[in-house]
């Protein structure tokens, strides 16, 4: 029998390297389809670890539940973890949504904080309550980045918020995974680098569509179709 490590090893090494940079990359280093083939080398426990892993972070996996019903949900998910690193990973994850969340419902026109709960993780809703005024909500120096998100948000420059917001989450996973190997928490950290360049790399097309559009709209400005 292979043991572990020896297959993490074998797992990891033939996976391409993601980029030190995530704006250079414009498309992931590899399919979804061939990562999955790799990821069959998993112990199951482990990769019921992953899909649970994926399940909370994934946006869009999220169902309809209300806040409260999905804080919940996520929490017992959370809890099933077997990695104390993984869950720290997960929960920061977490963290900065329920930052985000919060300024999010203030940007669209919450002028006053909810009455007794905000639904998230951390210590960071009863703060939020307590200094819903406060553009950082008081938790600025604990948080550094949330100056520059609140600035955005209120630019309403979604995509240099989104593009922040991504390099954030880029940087934390190489900082925090930068001890780890070959792993399981190193398999994890690539699953969820890989996860990063998807999105970007979506964002791109999507601007590549956007700006396509325009230039054909600008270029038939002046012309007139005919039968």
């Amino acid at each position: 029998m292979i043991n572990d490590r020896f297959k993490y090893t074998m797992l990891l090494s033939s996976l391409p390297l993601h980029p030190t940079n995530l704006f250079t990359a414009q498309q992931t280093p590899v399919s979804r389809i061939q990562l999955d083939k790799r990821l069959e080398l998993l112990d199951e426990s482990d990769a019921q670890d992953l899909a649970r892993i994926e399940k909370l972070l994934h946006w869009s996996r999220i169902s309809n539940l209300n806040d409260e019903m999905l804080v919940k949900q996520d929490k017992v998910e959370l809890d099933a973890l077997n990695n104390a690193f993984l869950k720290e990973i997960v929960l920061w994850r977490l963290e900065l949504r329920t930052v985000m969340s919060a300024l999010r419902r203030r940007h669209s026109g919450e002028v006053s904080p909810p009455d007794t709960v905000f639904h998230g993780f951390s210590k960071w809703p009863g703060l939020i309550i307590k200094h819903w005024h406060e553009k950082d909500f008081g938790i600025g120096h604990l948080l550094p980045w949330i100056h520059e998100a609140n600035s955005l948000l209120e630019q309403d420059k979604t995509f240099e918020l989104e593009k922040a917001l991504l390099d954030l989450v880029w940087r934390h996973y190489a900082r925090v995974g930068s001890h780890h190997y070959f792993d399981f928490p190193a398999v994890v950290i690539y699953v969820l680098r890989w996860d990063v360049i998807n999105r970007w790399s979506g964002y791109n097309k999507d601007l590549a569509i956007l700006r396509f559009d325009e230039l054909v709209t600008a270029g038939l400005a002046n012309v007139v179709l005919t039968d």
